[in-house]
Order: structure tokens, then C-alpha cells, then sequence
């Protein structure tokens, strides 16, 4: 009995991290779209 909630306790922490990977990826993607960046746009629209 255990066994299952070692195995319970690292499902809910693969949990928590992929869903901390999730936010920090997307924060990544906002940053990455800012249209206020210059550094963000292709050189032709300088």
C-alpha cells in the first residue's frame, strides 16, 4: 500500500512541474510576441 502512494505523490509532482513548464513556456511565448520589442520584428519592417 505503500508502493501506490510513493507513486500517487510523483504523479502530482510531474504534475505540478509539467504544469510550472506549461506557465513558463507560455510566459516565454508572450515575451517572444511583444510588438513593442524591435529586437522581435524581421529586419524588413524596420
Amino acid at each position: 500500500m505503500e508502493t501506490t502512494m510513493v507513486s500517487a505523490w510523483w504523479l502530482l509532482v510531474t504534475f505540478m512541474a509539467g504544469g510550472f513548464a506549461g506557465v513558463l513556456v507560455m510566459a516565454l511565448m508572450a515575451l517572444a510576441a511583444d510588438p513593442e520589442r524591435e529586437e522581435a520584428l524581421p529586419p524588413m519592417t524596420r
